[in-house]
């Protein structure tokens, strides 16, 4: 197209360059041109090529030629006229109807539906059985045979009796069979002229029931005739083959094609049997079919060659003698093969095994596939098993070869051959498929998505748990709503295995034993056994899945079958609206004269006050005469501003003198909203204004439903119609003639556009296809339009009404173009029926199909035609009964023969007097005419005396307000199935409601007084800052109290008003609403009542009835739901959250590049791509005001520091101080640059130590299975390895060998380097130097750990766990304690510790063995400062109360007195952070407390733990905790040192291993205990090696 637009625009600027004369010489140069161009054309050509100007008028321009291109001298080529196909692109051709097809279609006489139909209609032989055979088969099928599924619950009991058809309905079928087939006569015409053959049987709903199965019965038949070809053609293949060698036997895994086959393939009554047939042909014959068709083909040919050979002996006999005839070439030897369909190889393996000869094995088990499917049909054993006397393992030896080389694989190919062939044997599955389908059973089961998204608004709720629900049960679109919510994964359903018996409960037990030989012996059960399995695997893995599949395909179709229902339905109730009366008859002018039709007025707006309503006038042909626009109509005439009252007044005034002076008789306003009520009332106040002051006549308005006219507003049809209208003009328009004519007003949207399917018919139209949608839904449309008739002339002069002549019966859209472009070109009007032949070139098949259907307004033709007027032809009165008619008339009139009666005269005189026919036996005249041959047309009789009382009566439904329900409906837009009782709403508070006390209240009122303000309070409204008594009372007096609040206004989203009672506000007692909702709150609620005629709504919003756990409100669910299954996912759903909310941790908004909101599964995940050292920040489970800090070790080991945040802004934001362990960062970057960072060096300088290997996260056993290779490789040398630790991430494993006993210890990596034993080393080589000097050295906290006992001390009695105290029992200890004692914890907590070392552990102490410690809140933590570095060996004095300068840390019960301590190896500067000292192996028995630190520095301690609440001293509390502790394990034990230091440890104790005892400890995990750190200490077994175990363990 856009070659020809651009050549259109090349052509008309190179007009426009040439002179005005030159110009016309052109314009008369194309006139001749077209001209002899047309001559030389058919008429064909000019008649296609006529419309195709008519309908692309727009661009007519395309179609000429340039005359002359001014540049060029030369004479120019005669120009040619294009043809519409050169012009037009092809889809636009198809779509405008000009193609070849569619003008074969238009010129052959035949109804032109009929042509269009799928499977074309085919004349049957007179001699032919066919039409009874297919009569009884539609019968069966289509009256008869259930569907799967219940399709008939909408319908009462009447209906369904109707619906019954008798064995009599055969015979009608039949006859209308004939009426289509033989004579080509489409369903209405036959239902209304034919009646007397098909009713009372058939309606015209049957009819076009017996069209479609017509198309599907001729489709059947059809392949049943090709399947049939096929199989004669492979048995006179199997019939040469086998006489090739006559006396061979015919080997065994041949079948014979058999007489019963193909008469088993013509008795196929369904597209399923016959499928099943095919397949049972392709497993026997599928080898065979290549070398058929090889064989067919070279017969075919030497057939051709023998009738050319005989042909020309015939043509020598025939020809004179001595003349020769040519021989023939043959040139067949150079044709091609045909292309012939290649069979899938389903049977395959099935050949594999005939070949290798199990198909006699399968034989043996003694019955064949056809007698067990005769046995499965009577359900009884018609014929008996034949059993195999030998063994069956014997009887597998036979056939044993080498693609089945033992008996197991032997046995399992004759299972696989006998499965299949039962499986295939077409009886089998007949049977099967019955039982299945009558006995299914679905069981439905939602997603993870599908609980959470199906909620009691989701159309699947009621069928949301399903348990064995037989399929039967399943109505209307139950299962494509099913469907489409597993499409969506939703729902998963599943058609269940089992089947039940007839007997039993399951069918396939029922089966096999009619497979079995009913013998007691092994070698019969041992058989039997065999053939139970086959009978098995051939309905479990073959049958049953085809089935399933065949099942739900027919669920589905018969889910979208009575969705077409629905929607036709919808469409009838719309149509079958007969247009709009009303009379004035009070009024005598001709203006109020409605016999020719209404004068509509109609109003169209939106809910919008920034856009103008708009009114207009539609004249009673249709026609839009006048309009108004009224941009102010919404407005209220009560409202508070002045403005927009007057405006309001000035619109209405308009409408007044509108209505005034152009008269309608009826005004209609779109039913958009709420406000067409408001407007209506506006508008029938200002017609009571006209009745009172203008004595005009009383005026009807209606609301009317505005769906019809928004769609034709905005589709292309509207569009064009009124091109300068805007919509909502457009929208008056279609309302208007909706009224006056609803059937012509939706015939607008049947285009070629199919505009029809934007109307709403059904939720899931879309689910339909959109070709049978239409097809259905344009029946409906030739229903209606050949019931009312359809007046050409008037589709001539009026278009909007021509859309309506393509659904006469007989016609179609090609045909209907074509009949209204022969009136419009030859500008006459059809005067009778007989000028559609004679004028417009009908066939007699269209003729008489459509002839009746055709109306012809005869009294407004009157004198205007010199033409005879046939007075019939404006009848139902068929043109082949009018001689009826006529005799009927002057019966009637009892003209007697001699006055020679002129029967047009007579009819003219029945139509004044149509009482006259009353008196006529027309029995009798039906009578005469069944004897002269006619056959019986006694309806038809009554019908044209019917039709003769009432020319064209309107059979339609007359139009009726819309009463209260259906208003409801239309401007809320809601229906039924989406509001109803018992919906759960959102609405919005708008207001409270009160109940003003009344005179006798208000004097018996009891006014409160508050005692604590003094004030007085309102008993009714219950305002309460009266100062005085007499206030309450003058307030009263005023009438300012609005008195008791009594329920909640609502607005609804849809505008509906709603209320919510102050009883069912809440299931607690409500005084005041306010306390409870404020306006303008969205609030949940549920429907309990629907006032359609208030359009408002209760509602309560209790939560009981919200959550409706007694089911009251919600949707009724499916008799066969599974609450079971439901409530144990509502449980496991409930856990799943309770866990999850357990390990959730707070999304934060921290801008940092390390920061990730992920999980400690997550990070983990994420640093295995990471390199050592690196760092990622993430929430923590332990709240919002804590952060984890992970980073990796190594490979797959990863540590994670806790970091507790202070100066939070809120729970998202980063706290403005951090802590760790009691040290103080001011921010991430500042943790990874001081703590980080540094340990990760340390740890790095480890990794790479020439000594280190992975002992796959520092196992034990691993370490010293190396250490003992290599001693046994050198003995000489004490070998050490050192690993990192899995378990402990931030230490790594030191194991060495120093004799036969390997010893294992932890080094800690610390952001100050690494800690070793209590000393701490700034260098790898300090490291292993020390070690290497002092490694033979007792273990600081005892020796090296052997097998402790845990709960036991090294002498014997237990350590008391203050865990498990009574903190009140611990306040009352605090509050007894000695003013000595309160003084040393007061200097304790307060003052800068200065004492020169560092205590030692306990001595003794008991400790559990490999379990670390978590430290507690309740461990109090010491301010230690180094004070200086004793030298090694050098003994401490003991700590006494009295000692001035006692600031050592708390010792907790169990700690020797620090009378001796082993200085350490190196000093740590004051400024370091603060460390908690850990000692790598304490003893096994000793069990200490941990001890840390705020803000100082304990002496050569490792960092601290953070506690809950850091502090800078040590509260009381805390103090008073261990004292009692102390206490209770200094008189609890004997051998536990005392503060006297009188106790005297067997071994020198160092200060560092005093100080880690305290730390060696477990506390059990709970709810408030404080965070793990991986470098925390451990149990003695373990060394100082306490991890941090994330918050997700």
């Amino acid at each position: 197209m856009a070659d020809f637009i651009d050549s259109e625009a090349e052509e008309s600027e190179e007009e426009e360059e040439l002179e005005p004369h030159e110009r016309k010489k052109a314009k008369q140069a194309k006139a001749a041109v077209e001209d002899s161009s047309e001559e030389e054309e058919g008429d064909e050509g000019k008649d296609r090529d006529a419309i195709a100007m008519e309908i692309f008028s727009d661009d007519v321009s395309i179609l000429t030629k340039k005359s002359r291109r001014r540049p060029k001298k030369a004479a120019r080529k005669k120009p040619t006229r294009k043809s519409i196909f050169e012009v037009y692109e092809p889809s636009e051709l198809k779509r405008g109807f000009f193609t070849d097809k569619d003008n074969e279609i238009r010129n052959t006489d035949i109804p032109e539906r009929m042509q269009l139909r799928q499977v074309p209609i085919t004349p049957v032989p007179e001699d032919s059985n066919e039409l009874n055979e297919e009569a009884e088969w539609i019968y069966k099928q289509a009256f008869c045979k259930p569907t799967v599924s219940t399709q008939d619950a909408h319908l009462s009991l009447e209906a369904r009796e109707k619906q019954r058809k008798g064995p009599q309905t055969i015979g009608k079928i039949r006859k209308a069979l004939d009426f289509m087939r033989n004579q080509q006569l489409e369903v209405p015409f036959i239902a209304f002229y034919r009646k007397e053959y098909v009713q009372p049987e058939l309606n015209i709903n049957d009819l076009w029931k017996v069209y479609k199965y017509d198309a599907k019965w001729c489709q059947l038949k059809q392949r049943k005739e090709n399947l049939i070809a096929l199989f004669e053609k492979m048995r006179s293949y199997q019939f040469d083959e086998i006489m090739k060698n006559p006396d061979a036997p015919i080997s065994e895994h041949i079948r014979v094609m058999k007489d019963s086959d193909i008469e088993r393939l013509k008795n196929v009554q369904t597209t399923e049997e016959l499928h099943d047939v095919h397949n049972h042909f392709i497993l026997y014959y599928a080898q065979d079919l290549s070398a058929m068709q090889a064989a067919w083909r070279a017969k075919e040919k030497e057939r051709r060659k023998e009738e050319r050979r005989q042909a020309r002996i015939q043509r020598m006999a025939e020809s004179e003698e001595g003349t020769e005839i040519p021989e023939e070439v043959d040139d067949e030897e150079d044709e091609p093969e045909p292309e012939t369909l290649k069979y899938a190889n389903r049977s395959g393996s099935y050949t594999l095994c005939t070949k290798a000869g199990i198909g006699s094995l399968a034989k043996r088990f003694g019955l064949a596939p056809e007698h067990f499917a005769e046995n499965l049909r009577d359900n009884y054993q018609r014929h008996e098993v034949e059993q195999e006397a030998i063994d069956v393992q014997e009887v597998a030896k036979q056939y044993i070869c080498p693609k089945f080389p033992t008996v197991d694989d032997v046995l399992q190919a004759a299972k696989f051959m006998v499965a299949l062939q039962i499986a295939r044997e077409p009886l089998v599955r007949k049977c099967v498929r019955e039982v299945f389908f009558e006995r299914a059973k679905i069981t439905i089961r939602p997603t993870k998505k599908g609980i959470k998204v199906i909620d009691e608004s989701h159309n699947c709720y009621s069928m949301k748990y399903i348990k064995n629900k037989p399929v039967r049960d399943l109505s209307a679109d139950q299962f494509l709503k099913l469907t489409l919510a597993e499409e969506e994964n939703l729902l998963i359903i599943t058609i269940n295995d089992t089947i039940e018996g007839n007997t039993s409960s399951s069918y396939i037990d029922e089966v096999k034993q009619l497979y079995i030989r009913d013998e007691f012996s092994k070698n019969v059960q041992d058989w039997n056994a065999l053939r139970m399995e086959c009978v098995e695997r051939a309905l479990v893995r073959c049958v049953l899945p085809d089935l399933r599949t065949e099942l739900k395909r027919t669920l589905l179709e018969e889910a979208k079958e009575s969705i077409l229902k629905a929607c036709c339905r919808k469409l009838y109730n719309w149509i079958k609206i007969a247009p709009a009366q009303v009379s004035f008859p009070d009024e005598e002018e001709d203006e109020w004269d409605t016999s020719k039709g209404l004068r509509i007025m109609a109003i169209a707006y939106v809910p919008d006050y920034s856009q103008s309503a708009f009114a207009c006038i539609a004249a009673p042909d249709g026609d839009i005469t006048d309009y108004l626009r009224l941009p102010h109509l919404l407005k209220r005439k009560n409202s508070y501003r002045d403005e927009e009252k007057m405006l309001k007044e000035a619109d209405l005034g308009a409408i007044r003198n509108f209505i005034f002076t152009k008269k309608p008789h009826l005004v209609c306003i779109g039913g958009e909203s709420r406000e067409a009520s408001m407007i209506a009332d506006d508008v029938k106040s200002v017609i009571a204004e006209l009745v009172e002051a203008e004595q005009f006549p009383t005026i009807n308005v209606e609301i009317i439903d505005n769906e019809l006219a928004k769609v034709y507003a905005n589709c292309n049809k509207g569009t064009s119609d009124f091109r300068e209208y805007p919509e909502l003009l457009r929208q008056a328009a279609s309302l208007a003639r909706k009224l006056q004519d609803p059937l012509i007003e939706y015939s607008q949207l049947c285009t070629a556009d199919d505009e029809i399917l934007s109307l709403r018919y059904h939720p899931l139209q879309e689910q339909v296809p959109k070709e049978e949608l239409l097809e259905n839904l344009y029946l409906e449309f030739v229903n209606r339009t050949n019931e009312v008739g359809v007046d050409i002339n008037q589709a001539v002069q009026h278009p909007h009404t021509s859309n309506l002549v393509q659904f006469i019966c007989g016609l179609g859209p090609r045909k209907g173009q074509a009949l209204l472009r022969v009136l419009k070109q030859t500008n006459q009007r059809l005067e009778n029926r007989t000028q559609l032949v004679t004028a417009c070139h009908m066939g007699p098949k269209v003729f008489i199909n459509c002839s009746g259907f055709v109306k012809i307004d005869t009294n407004s033709l009157g004198d205007s035609t010199e033409a005879y007027v046939e007075i019939l032809d404006g009848s139902r009165v068929h043109p082949e009964t009018y001689e009826w008619a006529r005799k009927m008339a002057v019966d009637a009139l009892e003209y007697d023969d001699d006055e020679g009666a002129n029967p047009a005269g007579a009819l003219e005189e029945i139509l004044e007097a149509p009482e006259r026919l009353k008196d006529l036996d027309l029995d009798a005249f039906a009578e005469e005419l069944e004897r002269q041959g006619f056959g019986n047309k006694s309806i038809t009789l009554y019908d044209i005396r019917a039709e003769l009382n009432s020319r064209y009566k309107d059979l339609r439904t007359l139009f009726s307000s819309a009463n209260p329900e259906e208003l409801f409906d239309m401007l809320t837009k809601e229906s039924p199935e989406t509001f109803y009782i018992g919906k759960m709403v959102t609405a919005t508070v708008v207001g409270i409601t009160h109940k003003k006390p009344q005179g006798e209240q208000l004097d018996q009122a009891n006014p409160v007084r508050n005692d604590e303000t003094g004030l007085w309070q309102c008993p009714f409204c219950l305002k309460n800052d009266f100062p005085e008594l007499s206030d309450v009372w003058n307030h009263f007096d005023a009438g300012s109290c609005p008195g008791q609040a009594t329920g909640v206004r609502l607005r609804l989203d849809n505008g509906i008003s709603g209320y919510i009672h102050i009883k069912n506000l809440s299931d607690k007692h409500v005084t005041n609403p306010e306390e409870r909702v404020s306006m303008g709150q969205l609030i949940h609620c549920r429907i309990i009542k629907i006032d359609v005629e208030r359009f408002s709504v209760d509602c309560t919003s209790k939560s009981s009835d919200l959550s409706d756990k007694n089911h009251e409100w919600r949707p009724t669910k499916d008799p066969y739901y599974d609450q079971e299954s439901e409530d144990k996912d509502i449980r496991t759903e409930q856990e799943i959250k309770k866990n999850k909310q357990r390990q959730t941790y707070i999304k934060r908004v921290i801008v940092h590049p390390q920061f990730h909101n992920i999980s400690f599964a997550e990070a983990e995940k994420c640093m295995a791509n990471m390199d050592q050292g690196e760092v990622i920040i993430r929430p923590s489970s332990k709240g919002a005001d804590h952060l984890t800090i992970t980073w990796k070790v190594t490979d797959k080991i990863y540590q994670h520091i806790d970091v507790k945040e202070e100066g939070k802004a809120n729970d998202f934001s980063l706290g403005s101080s951090l802590w760790i362990n009691g040290e103080e960062f001011e921010d991430l970057d500042e943790i990874i640059a001081r703590h980080v960072t540094p340990m990760a060096a340390h740890a790095r300088d480890l990794l790479y130590f020439k000594y280190y290997k992975d002992m796959e996260g520092g196992l034990k056993d691993k370490a010293e299975e190396f250490l003992k290779d290599e001693k046994k490789k050198n003995s000489s040398k004490i070998h050490y390895v050192i690993s990192a630790s899995k378990n402990y991430p931030g230490k790594f494993l030191l194991s060495y060998l120093p004799r036969n006993k390997c010893r294992h210890e932890f080094v800690t990596v610390t952001p100050d380097g690494f800690r070793f034993r209590q000393q701490m080393f700034d260098s790898v080589g300090s490291l292993f130097k020390w070690f290497k000097e002092h490694f033979r050295d007792p273990i600081p906290g005892g020796a090296t750990p052997g097998t402790p006992r845990p709960g036991h001390n090294s002498f014997g009695s237990a350590t008391p766990n203050i865990n498990n105290m009574n903190p009140e029992a611990i306040q009352r200890v605090a509050q007894n304690l000695p003013s000595h004692m309160m003084q040393t914890l007061s200097a304790v907590a307060n003052q800068t510790p200065h004492y020169p070392h560092t205590p030692g552990g306990a001595y003794g102490a008991n400790t559990f063995v490999n379990t670390p410690y978590t430290p507690s809140g309740q461990t109090p933590y010491m301010n230690l400062t180094p004070y200086q570095t004793p030298k090694y060996g050098q003994q401490t004095p003991s700590p006494l109360p009295s000692a001035p300068h006692l600031n050592g840390p708390f010792l907790h019960p169990g700690a020797v007195t620090p009378s001796q301590r082993t200085p350490t190896y190196r000093g740590v500067p004051p400024t370091h952070s603060p460390l908690v000292h850990s000692s790598p192996h304490p003893s096994p028995h000793a069990r200490p407390f941990s001890v840390a630190s705020d803000h100082g520095r304990g002496y050569d301690g490792p960092r601290g733990f953070s506690s809950e609440s850091p502090r800078s001293g040590l509260d009381w509390q805390k103090a008073a905790e261990a004292w009692a502790a102390r206490s209770k394990g200094r008189d609890g034990h004997s051998g536990t040192p005392r503060m006297d230091g009188r106790n005297t440890p067997r071994t020198p104790r160092t200060g560092g291993d005093l100080e880690r005892s305290k730390y060696i400890t477990k506390s059990p995990r709970s709810a408030r205990s404080t965070p793990r750190t991986n470098n925390s200490p451990h149990s003695m077994s373990l060394g100082d090696a306490t991890p941090l175990y994330d918050e997700n363990i």
